[in-house]
């Protein structure tokens, strides 16, 4: 789905620019009765939650990064698979709701060349759909978005067009020259943003996502009685400083769904599975060392325009059991400690909303590590957490640096917490050894990271890695069978991702090699 919080952020932050030329408002870092104090020095180190006591920071090792090759195009959020033959094939460009007109287009990397070629390349455009390895080698597309009849439209926050959500699902055969796809069976339930899975028999979980209704496309096509609730405010006028503060959350363009359904390879063909609990989309989920699949969260429904998602989707958590085609809840996300971001402003009234659920990675012991869930309250600010998951108590812990950033109203300054963040939209992967490599991301300013950390689970210790060549944010991070892990594109400040057809994300791809 389209990038809440950041857009909020630009909004939250031209207000204090105005406020600032308006009444010399300073834009320092609060402390309590001090508005124009020096921003506070306390650091929240990762391996603490945020109301523990600041630790040293994490021990420096050495890790090189060597680059990987080009692509042919630049892609903010691709799709990565690792193929039967120990090549990688990258597909899609997705930009939330607006489907770009190269998301067909697909490549492979072949690591003897460290390079990319071209491959035979999908059907027709499609975003939000899933993409998973298969045991047999090759690659499963399914689901998705089209285009609509409107096309791709860039900029703003107006519908993309009519569009309509995919049933049909593609196998991707790189045995041949050029690569094949093939249609394989349709889902029950055209669905788009699900989460997937594939099972150790080889079956793939397919679970949640949301089946595209269309939406409107302008005001005369509201029923008059929501025509108030979604009305734009007027337009400043020509000339005026004051920004315009859009407000408007479109009408419900898709609903949110619980179903889940399991793809046969060896048939070609989908079949019905137990229902989750929640109806959820923009779900985190992975495969558990048990054969078990956890899924975490949903994205927001409402700024997200998707309905029916349920107020307890958000911080909840489901595991399917294959052996009993089941859903069943597990213990909840930590609520967020408040009290560790008083000094700086305090944060927002009220629950945020979850902008993104962060990448989550299986663990070793059998649980699950979940990076980067990103979440905001509108115009005010967000907040940035990851946690880990025990499987065999059935309950999450928060790790890392959760960072912060809001709008103090009492000084009117805005603020960000100090500190080292696990990035949202992080690049994320397990090593072979079981270490997890955390690179990139956004801080809680919206700005690129080019910083890098490896997690211990066995100690819960985090190493400092040296930083990547360049800032990357939103791309893809994919463990190789060399032990080294493969970074594909993303975006940062210099290369923004940018929607539809317009060039957008990162080329660029990198390849760390841990050492011993």
């Amino acid at each position: 789905m389209i990038a809440g919080r950041w857009q909020h952020l630009v909004v939250l932050l031209a207000v204090i620019a105005l406020l600032g030329g308006c009444q010399s408002v300073s834009s320092a870092t609060p402390t309590p009765g001090s508005p124009t104090a020096s921003p506070s020095t306390a650091t929240l180190t990762p391996g603490t939650s945020p109301s523990t006591s600041p630790t040293s920071p994490p021990t420096a090792v050495p890790g090189p990064w060597q680059p990987a090759g080009t692509m042919a195009v630049g892609r903010a959020s691709p799709h990565v698979v690792l193929l039967g033959d120990g090549r990688v094939l990258v597909v899609g460009a997705d930009s939330g709701m607006r489907v770009r007109d190269d998301s067909p287009r697909a490549e492979l990397w072949d690591a003897a060349s460290q390079s990319w070629g071209a491959t035979a390349g999908l059907n027709a455009p499609r975003g939000e759909f899933v993409a998973v390895g298969l045991t047999d080698g090759h690659a499963l597309v399914a689901g998705g978005l089209d285009q609509g009849s409107g096309g791709c439209q860039e900029g703003g926050f107006g519908p993309p067009g009519s569009q309509a959500s995919f049933s049909s699902s593609y196998v991707f055969d790189a045995r041949s020259g050029s690569g094949t796809w093939s249609k394989v069976g349709l889902l029950g339930t055209a669905r788009a943003d699900a989460a997937a899975a594939v099972l150790p028999d080889g079956r793939v979980l397919v679970a949640g996502g949301y089946y595209f209704t269309g939406e409107t496309e302008g005001a005369d096509d509201l029923p008059p009685g929501l025509l108030a609730a979604y009305r734009r405010p007027p337009a400043a006028p020509p000339g005026a400083s004051q920004p315009r503060l859009d407000d408007i959350v479109m009408p419900p363009a898709g609903i949110a769904l619980a179903t889940a359904e399991l793809f046969d390879p060896a048939a070609g063909t989908w079949s019905a599975t137990g229902a989750m609990h929640y109806a959820r989309f923009g779900a985190a989920a992975v495969t558990l060392t048990d054969g078990r699949v956890l899924v975490v969260g949903s994205e927001d429904g409402t700024d997200g325009q998707v309905a029916k998602v349920a107020d307890g989707a958000y911080d909840s958590a489901e595991l399917y059991d294959p052996a009993t085609g089941r859903f069943s809840l597990t213990g909840p996300l930590p609520a967020i400690d408040r009290t560790a971001f008083t000094k700086l402003g305090g944060l927002p009234d009220g629950a945020p909303q979850i902008d993104s659920n962060g990448t989550l990675v299986a663990l070793k012991d059998g649980g699950a590590l979940l990076v980067g869930r990103d979440a905001y309250w509108k115009h005010q600010g967000g907040i940035t957490r990851s946690f880990r998951f025990d499987a065999a108590t059935g309950t999450w812990t928060e790790v890392g640096t959760a960072w912060a950033s809001g709008y103090d109203p009492q000084h009117e300054v805005a603020w960000s917490s100090p500190g080292d963040p696990l990035g949202d939209r992080a690049l994320v992967a397990r090593l072979a050894d079981g270490r997890v490599l955390v690179a990139g991301g956004l801080d809680g300013t919206g700005a690129s990271l080019a910083t890098a950390e490896i997690l211990d689970p066995a100690t819960d210790g985090w190493s400092r890695l040296p930083p990547m060549p360049e800032a990357r944010a939103g791309g893809a991070a994919i463990a190789l069978p060399d032990g080294s892990v493969l970074l594909v594109g993303g975006f940062n400040d210099a290369t923004p991702a940018v929607a539809c057809d317009q060039p957008g994300g990162l080329s660029s791809t990198v390849r760390f090699v841990p050492q011993p």
